[in-house]
């Protein structure tokens, strides 16, 4: 049912997806097959995963009645609480070819980005490991009060085949009804989902793609040092890692305009099998 109430728009096939990454992630992904995949809580926004919670309280406040409105905010109040408990680990792409603040932001200028062929990296990836969801971010604040409101008083009510009115008043009488509570389990599933893909308006400039996966026992987590802390991550291949990824381009950083750079990747690209243009951004940083 999730996927009935759910909207995430997914890349075409045709769209290449954009990974950037320093020197050592283009060397950990080609050599090793694999990338890593980040836990929820500890990606570079600290607010996203709570963010929820300011979208989806004018969705409720639109509720015709206070006491239906202190019902469903109730609900959405404990899905952020559950969000916590959660482990979600994601791999962020971009749609954006040449962008100056994701070199900064992940690239420190003088990285990296890989093209995807995005349909074949999707399908070997379903190969190997599940992936829970994907979709592009939202951004746009208008929107996602139209996922959230267009979730709660229609999709879920079809669902469940009545109107939103008709279950809120059961619910108001019995809080146990158990179409009332089908509408509130769908509701705290359907908002931790978007929870992992909405985003404030000030990232929009990412155009991020994003890969979700979910906690499983059997699922090593590992941990780096960045900054002066651990960061738990879990990897994700292709095939068991025999695979090559389905890269289509290699870009160097606009800081890294050295002959050295480009030739060096073109070599260490052939030398792992791969035939792909190693280009230069057209961004030009004097320093």
């Amino acid at each position: 049912m999730l996927k009935q109430i759910v909207t995430l728009e997914t890349i075409s096939g045709e769209e290449r997806l954009y990974h950037y990454t320093k020197c050592g992630g283009v060397q950990g992904i080609l050599a090793g097959r694999s990338f890593r995949a980040t836990r929820s809580d500890f990606l570079n926004d600290t607010n996203e995963m709570q963010y929820i919670l300011s979208v989806v309280r004018p969705v409720i406040r639109e509720a015709k009645q206070e006491e239906w409105q202190r019902l469903l905010l109730e609900q959405a109040v404990d899905t952020a609480r559950e969000i916590r408990k959660r482990a979600y680990y994601i791999t962020a792409f971009s749609t954006e070819a040449d962008s100056i603040t994701l070199w900064a932001e992940f690239g420190d200028q003088t990285g990296y980005n890989i093209g995807f062929d995005s349909r074949r990296l999707l399908e070997r990836i379903e190969k190997e490991r599940a992936i829970s969801y994907h979709g592009f971010v939202v951004y746009s604040a208008k929107r996602q009060f139209e996922l959230l409101w267009e979730l709660l008083y229609c999709r879920i009510p079809a669902a469940l085949g009545l109107s939103f009115e008709e279950i809120m008043e059961r619910g108001a009488e019995d809080r146990g009804d158990i179409l009332f509570q089908k509408l509130c389990r769908n509701l705290k599933k359907a908002l931790e989902v978007y929870a992992l893909f909405f985003k404030q308006e000030e990232f929009a400039a990412e155009c991020e793609y994003r890969l979700v996966f979910s906690e499983k026992e059997d699922r090593e987590v590992f941990f780096r040092e960045k900054d002066g802390f651990l960061l738990p991550y879990i990897w994700v291949n292709t095939a068991g890692g025999k695979t090559k990824f389905p890269i289509r381009s290699i870009t160097v950083a606009p800081k890294n305009h050295v002959d050295l750079a480009r030739e060096g990747m073109k070599l260490y690209v052939e030398k792992m099998g791969y035939e792909v243009e190693v280009g230069l951004s057209r961004i030009k940083l004097r320093y």
